[in-house]
């Protein structure tokens, strides 16, 4: 089993990564690693590439991944692909609405959801399972006149320091 210790960078963010992307695909050196978005919190992992290559991931803690994130290990580029997950969008319909926001924002604050707030103000956020819909369906009764909901399976990723669970 190969060992990672470093990210080089995201293709998303850095344009020198695209061209040795490039690079990689054309010398059939570029794998692919889908994980989970739990998975990619992860300091220690150990897993498998799209083609069964075996490699262990072992980063300082605090070293989160990122989709689209690239490793390098043994002349070979590994580029992190995240899972779509189930999440939850909910848009409020009413601007002037505060009170709907507060209630929105207390009753997924209370379910220790990680959000994330698009430009537009809808609020996203992932569910475990398909019963949770009516689980929050439940819990917006008070507001769901107020609020347009809907699931999707997509990739998810939360706004910047929305994704921390304290006390």
């Amino acid at each position: 089993m190969l060992v990672v210790e470093t990210i080089l960078g995201n293709m998303y963010n850095e344009t020198v990564l695209k061209e040795k992307i490039e690079v990689a695909k054309q010398n059939s050196s570029l794998k692919t690693l889908f994980l989970s978005r739990s998975d990619m919190q992860k300091s220690r992992l150990r897993t498998e590439t799209d083609d069964g290559m075996e490699i262990g991931l072992s980063f300082q803690p605090g070293n989160i991944l990122q989709h689209g994130d690239i490793l390098e290990i043994d002349s070979n580029l590994v580029m992190i692909q995240q899972l779509p997950e189930k999440i939850i969008h909910v848009q409020v319909k009413d601007d002037n609405s505060s009170s709907v926001r507060v209630q929105l924002g207390h009753i997924i604050g209370n379910r220790h959801r990680p959000l994330s707030i698009s430009t537009d103000g809808a609020v996203s956020f992932p569910i475990h399972d398909e019963n949770e819909v009516e689980l929050f369906e439940n819990l917006f009764s008070d507001i769901l006149h107020h609020i347009s909901m809907t699931v999707k399976d997509e990739i998810f990723v939360p706004n910047q320091g929305m994704d921390v669970h304290e006390h």
